[in-house]
């Protein structure tokens, strides 16, 4: 399979990007890949489509990635571990932000 990559970004149901980026993403989802057992919805992320996520999801996503940066080795899967997690903190509901986030992974 040639390489591909994946975005991730939020965004609000209005379709307005929120944030984005992350260094690593598929590092992440490919180091999950070897543990489905361990990080179901890490290693569900479709490297070739896109892979959606709610607020209610995206807690067990953070605790997936925090898990899965202290287990590995690569310190490139660790940082961008990172940024998917402060990606990911943004759907938590939260005064003044709108209730309807959602978390993409954008693959090729």
């Amino acid at each position: 399979m040639p390489d591909v990559d994946i975005s991730v970004r939020v965004v609000e149901y209005t379709g307005q990007i929120v944030a984005g980026g992350s260094r690593n993403a598929l590092g992440v989802s490919r180091a999950a890949s070897e543990d489905p057992a361990a990080y179901p919805l890490l290693a569900g992320v479709d490297e070739l489509d896109d892979t959606i996520f709610n607020w209610r999801q995206s807690v067990v996503l953070i605790d997936e990635l925090h898990r899965l940066a202290a287990a590995t080795q690569d310190p490139e899967v660790r940082a961008a571990a990172a940024d998917i997690i402060s990606l990911a903190e943004l759907l938590a509901p939260a005064p003044q932000r709108p209730h309807h986030r959602r978390l993409i992974f954008i693959g090729d």
